[in-house]
């Protein structure tokens, strides 16, 4: 077996033999031996060599060990891990195999060795030996537990090195990608705007034109009507773009209510497969049972109409595309993670096109993006997709590769038991407004004297208000239908004054007349209608007359 001293090892050993010569005997024979040795004379003494981790051993007489006992054993119960110090006890009655009191005295020591007393030079040679040997092999693991540590050290300090150097790295990261973002977020706002700079300047020109030739022509003549029709259908235009718009951002008033979208589905699936083109069929894959919605019926159709001339713009050659809806609560493994919980309906309109580049893909739901030639698309229609499940409560999403691309949208379900009927709850007759009493609020004075106008030709009698609190000055009874904007300066705007009209006058019609609704959810739970700006001298007669009939 390898010898695990070392050349040149301080040997040192401690001698604890107080009475008589056996100290000085034992100490003359270890240093022939090679050994240094350390007389203890006292327990204190004793204690302090034990105690010293250069010490090799210990040898000891019986009556010392008795003596100094319970200081021996303190300091061996003190000893560091890879210590156990070899002791070797010179007894007087080791050859007679002592009492077993004696022996449970002595194996408290632990690594023992016991000796007659006294000891032939040979015997005391060999189990001197052997505890330099057992004693060098514990200052070997002692070497080796420093080096561990040490290494453990280095590899901690290194671990926090590299971790200090993850967690720059993880803030590099974050800061470029925040910066990526942020330009992502200007770029789209720059897109946003030239897109509607860009559209809405040709309707101006339209009406520019239009209005500067009017009285140049002959009123009522081919060319008048040309002129006036090219305006009504600028303004349409615009009205559509700015409704996109609102999709996108959030911020139109949906009409939300039980909504069975796979009634829906079907009957629009003629005027989806019209979008498609004949070589490209349509399939439906609808779940049997599905839930009722709570969604726009109009939106809805908005979202699918744009989604199905996507698809086929994505299958110039032919392919097929497949709708389908199902039933879906959330968490649930079939789609990523999302914050969102609760019941759906999962709407998903799937081609079997080349799919999308991943480039597109990030940037799909950003208005006016768009890959398609100048003049064949609007860019908005993804938008106004993402826009109306997000204001809905629930959300959309892409999914595409070289097998296709399937869009998703999630809507909440209705608690709603059924679906209203349309054919028994449809349309209330609209009841004639002429000679009704309407307080008008409106702070812009163009839009004013426009509606003003309009409400006199349908023989409506008028009172303007500027704002919230000039129209709560006014006597409530005195008037059929309170008719406002939304957003409006000052302390209340439209919505507030519903409100405070609602508690003053229950039972009083209200109609709001907005193109912007900063909160939309707060028209919850109001029970009035909403008007889209802009709107027409039918749009509105239309308004006031359903809002009459169901006071």
């Amino acid at each position: 077996m390898t010898d695990p001293r070392k050349p040149g090892w301080d040997l040192v050993a401690a001698i604890c033999a107080p009475y008589g010569q056996d100290g000085l005997a034992l100490a003359a024979q270890l240093e022939q031996w090679g050994a240094h040795p350390r007389l203890c004379a006292d327990g204190e003494a004793l204690k302090a060599a034990v105690l010293d981790p250069s010490l090799t051993l210990l040898l000891a007489t019986d009556d010392a060990l008795e003596t100094h006992a319970a200081e021996l054993a303190a300091a061996l119960r003190e000893q560091p891990a890879w210590s156990d110090l070899p002791i070797i006890v010179f007894s007087a009655q080791a050859n007679s195999g002592g009492s077993q009191q004696q022996w449970a005295f002595l194996r408290q020591f632990a690594n023992l060795t016991v000796l007659a007393r006294p000891s032939p030079a040979n015997v005391l040679r060999a189990a001197f030996d052997a505890a330099c040997r057992a004693r060098a092999w514990q200052f070997t693991v002692r070497e080796q537990m420093q080096t561990l540590s040490a290494a453990a050290g280095l590899l901690e300090q290194r671990v926090l090195e590299r971790t200090a150097e993850l967690y720059a790295e993880v803030e590099t990261r974050k800061r470029v990608e925040s910066a990526l973002n942020e330009s992502r977020k200007l770029e789209a706002i720059g897109r946003l705007t030239g897109g509607v700079a860009h559209d809405f300047n040709n309707l101006l020109q339209v009406i520019q034109g239009s209005t500067t030739l009017l009285p140049l022509v002959e009123p009522g003549g081919e060319r008048f009507q040309r002129a006036l029709h090219a305006i009504q259908r600028a303004a349409s235009r615009g009205a559509k773009l700015t409704h996109q718009l609102l999709a996108f951002g959030r911020r139109q008033a949906l009409s939300g209510g039980a909504l069975d979208i796979a009634g829906q589905l079907e009957e629009m699936r003629d005027l989806l497969q019209q979008s498609l083109r004949e070589q490209i069929p349509l399939t439906l894959d609808i779940e049997p049972g599905l839930w009722l919605a709570d969604a726009d019926s109009t939106q809805l159709e908005v979202a699918l109409l744009n989604l199905a001339v996507n698809a086929k713009d994505a299958l110039p050659r032919g392919g097929k595309v497949t709708i389908g809806a199902c039933n879906l609560t959330l968490p649930s493994p079939k789609v990523g993670e999302t914050e969102l919980r609760g019941e759906f309906v999962w709407l998903t309109v799937a081609d079997n096109g080349p799919g999308m580049a991943p480039e597109v893909e990030a940037q799909a739901f950003d208005p006016f993006f768009t890959t398609k030639p100048v003049g064949a698309g609007t860019g908005l229609g993804l938008s106004q997709v993402y826009g109306f499940a997000k204001q809905s409560g629930g959300t959309a999403w892409i999914d595409t590769s070289p097998e296709g691309t399937r869009v998703s949208i999630l809507l909440p379900r209705s608690k709603a038991a059924v679906a209203p009927d349309k054919e028994a709850g449809g349309d209330v007759a609209p009841l004639a407004v002429a000679g009704r009493r309407v307080l008008l609020v409106e702070d812009d004075p163009e839009v004013a004297d426009a509606t003003l106008t309009l409400l006199e030709n349908l023989g409506c009698s008028t009172t303007l208000a500027r704002d919230a609190q000039e129209a709560l000055r006014q006597p409530l009874d005195a008037f059929d239908l309170l008719f406002s904007d939304v957003v409006m300066p000052g302390a209340m705007d439209g919505i507030g004054l519903a409100r405070r009209v609602r508690e003053l006058r229950p039972g009083m019609p209200i109609l709001l007349a907005s193109g912007y609704v900063v909160a939309p959810e707060r028209l919850q739970g109001l029970s009035i209608s909403v008007l889209a700006k802009p709107y027409t001298q039918e749009e509105l007669r239309k308004a006031l007359g359903r809002l009459l009939a169901g006071q």
